[in-house]
């Protein structure tokens, strides 16, 4: 039998597996009882892969027109159909193992969520029957050390999820991220509830919130990263690691930072694979041409001025100013800008910039019927050389009124 035939069978038999997992899933989806659901699942398949679930996933939504919410609510089901039967990979990389990988940093925090969980749910206990304020006070610890959740899901959404979609891996991110939001909402709620005092509603409302969290570890561990086992290299695990730092831990830190035993490492750059560079500038994340990066700097809500290191005004951004800069500025003596008696005080603020006694300095006041915030950076190279100081200038007469939320774009100010 050829090459070609084998690979036809192969597709065939993928195309069969796929079709069944779909019927399946519709099923609990149209109401169907989640036993005998499970129940034919284990008729047809002795085991599904990681992938398999994914590919199943996003097809739902491509083809059935399920939406990712609708999957978010039935995931839970969904992961107890699967798990048992859930095709692991052979023998896990031994880099998952040693301390600083994604994957060990990932694992440990789940030991600690799930004691933090533990910790919560016997001092709620006692509360309750003896709501005594030093065990509030304790609580109240506890649930912001919980809420550091936050860092962990964050991690995974904004280093983990764009590798699974540069790999087609499309719908399980958008389901586990709306799973996430979703335990980020019911701690939120569980906090408000304490500070309320609202004894009655707090016991089912936390048992509720330990369940979407333990779930989502299981989901994390026995089928997320199985499935990103299979597509991740070792430079995107190195990229991954990289960003940890960045974005924060969860309760724990990593002992050490995680170094492959290959020393060739050259980490790959999203920009170059995702965009032509030609005619772009290529920048610390991403690129822009030099049209978009103008319009940009124009565009945000503040008043750039970049004053380099021979104190010389450099550049400035244009748009309407409440502190107005003519085009004569550029070239210009940096204290020419300004009237003589405050001279000497900006002289010693950019010198304390260039010095390294300070890094910023800020200040508010009325100014044409506006309160302004105005604010002085020192910009550093990488070796913490001075290259000049950035001005920007802030109307928060309007920020300064803000004492609700609003969430929502198209509701109205």
């Amino acid at each position: 039998m050829s090459k070609e035939r084998k690979r036809s069978n192969r597709t065939l038999q993928q195309e069969k597996r796929q079709q069944k997992l779909k019927e399946l899933i519709l099923r609990l989806h149209e109401g169907e009882g989640e036993e005998s659901v499970k129940a034919d699942f284990r008729k047809y398949f002795k085991d599904v892969s990681a992938l398999e679930i994914s590919v199943m996933e996003r097809r739902l939504i491509a083809d059935e027109g399920i939406h990712a919410d609708d999957i978010m609510k039935l995931c839970n089901v969904h992961a107890a159909i699967f798990l048992e039967n859930i095709q692991l990979a052979d023998e896990a990389p031994h880099d998952f193992e040693k301390p600083g990988h994604p994957v060990h940093v990932l694992k440990q925090e789940n030991i600690a969520l799930e004691g933090a969980v533990d910790r919560i749910e016997r001092l709620l206990e006692f509360y309750v029957t003896d709501p005594a304020e030093d065990v509030l006070a304790g609580l109240k610890l506890q649930a912001q050390i919980l809420w550091e959740i936050d860092k962990h899901y964050a991690r995974k959404e904004n280093s983990w999820f764009p590798i699974m979609e540069a790999n087609d891996i499309t719908a399980p991110p958008k389901v586990m991220w709306g799973v996430d939001d979703m335990i980020r909402d019911l701690i939120k709620e569980f906090i408000t509830l304490l500070e309320q005092n609202k004894l009655d509603q707090i016991l089912d409302h936390y048992a509720e919130t330990k369940y979407e969290i333990l779930e989502m570890i299981v989901k994390e561990e026995d089928i997320l990263i199985p499935m990103v086992t299979e597509v991740f290299t070792e430079d995107d695990w190195m990229k991954i690691a990289d960003e940890m730092d960045e974005i924060g831990y969860c309760i724990v830190k990593p002992e050490e930072k995680w170094v492959p035993e290959r020393t060739d490492f050259e980490a790959k750059d999203a920009t170059d694979e995702s965009m032509n560079l030609a005619g772009n500038l290529k920048l610390g994340h991403g690129a822009l041409t030099l049209e978009e990066a103008d319009l940009i700097l124009d565009q945000l809500p503040l008043e750039l001025t970049f004053v380099d290191k021979h104190n010389k005004v450099k550049y400035f951004n244009r748009g309407e100013k409440i502190l107005p800069r003519t085009p004569n500025a550029i070239g210009r003596d940096v204290f020419m800008c300004h009237p003589p008696r405050v001279h000497e005080t900006v002289k010693q603020l950019l010198q304390e910039l260039r010095e390294g006694t300070r890094d910023t300095a800020s200040a508010w006041f009325e100014a044409r019927d506006t309160f302004v915030m105005i604010t002085y950076d020192a910009i550093r190279d990488k070796t913490g050389e001075y290259l000049g100081c950035l001005e920007y200038v802030q109307d928060i007469s309007g920020i300064k009124q803000i004492d609700t939320e609003k969430k929502d774009v198209f509701d109205e100010a």
